[in-house]
């Protein structure tokens, strides 16, 4: 059983992304090959789509800094295991795996969203008194989601291939649908 946690615009702006076509593997590639955060993904294209504007290098670093130990400490682990119990011959028999996996994959999933609304309050006194949503255009959304993406790319320190471009493309695209993905070309 998950844990109920306060409602919170990003999580649930998460949760549909990331469940549309090619999402999913998008992130994972990014979060394996890569080694970026698939939350911190996330938030630089709800950012740029709910009109809030992009997101800088400064942004992203006091984000980064802000859930670097839950992650290391908590979800990275946590992540770990889930995937054991899935690939590593672990001497236990496969019901029990199966029992036990889809625990642990919820347990990952509560650390998740903690560090979603941990990012969503760091965020939150940056956007307060900012551009309101209806105020910023589709456009406008689109480009400040790609915008947030490159200085995550720069700040990640990724070298930008057609395979990042591409994933990029897709993540921004579900989350802004029909957007024209110009700066990630």
């Amino acid at each position: 059983m998950s844990a109920q946690f306060p409602d919170n615009p990003f999580w649930d702006f998460s949760l549909e992304v990331y469940g549309k076509p090619r999402v999913a593997d998008s992130c994972i590639y990014l979060q394996d090959c890569c080694a970026m955060n698939v939350n911190l993904l996330l938030l630089c294209v709800w950012a740029g789509a709910a009109g809030m504007g992009s997101l800088d290098a400064t942004d992203l670093d006091l984000c980064i800094r802000r859930t670097r130990d839950w992650q290391q400490t908590i979800v990275k682990p946590l992540r770990g295991i889930r995937r054991a119990c899935r690939d590593e011959p672990l001497g236990v028999p496969d019901f029990l795996l199966q029992i036990f996996r889809p625990l642990v994959q919820g347990t990952e999933i509560d650390a998740e969203h903690v560090e979603q609304l941990v990012l969503a309050d760091t965020l939150k006194n940056r956007f307060d008194g900012g551009v309101p949503v209806t105020e910023r255009s589709m456009p406008e959304r689109a480009i400040d989601a790609q915008r947030s993406l490159l200085a995550y790319v720069a700040v990640s320190a990724v070298e930008r291939d057609a395979q990042v471009d591409e994933c990029l493309r897709v993540i921004c695209a579900a989350a802004i649908p029909g957007a024209d993905l110009a700066l990630l070309r």
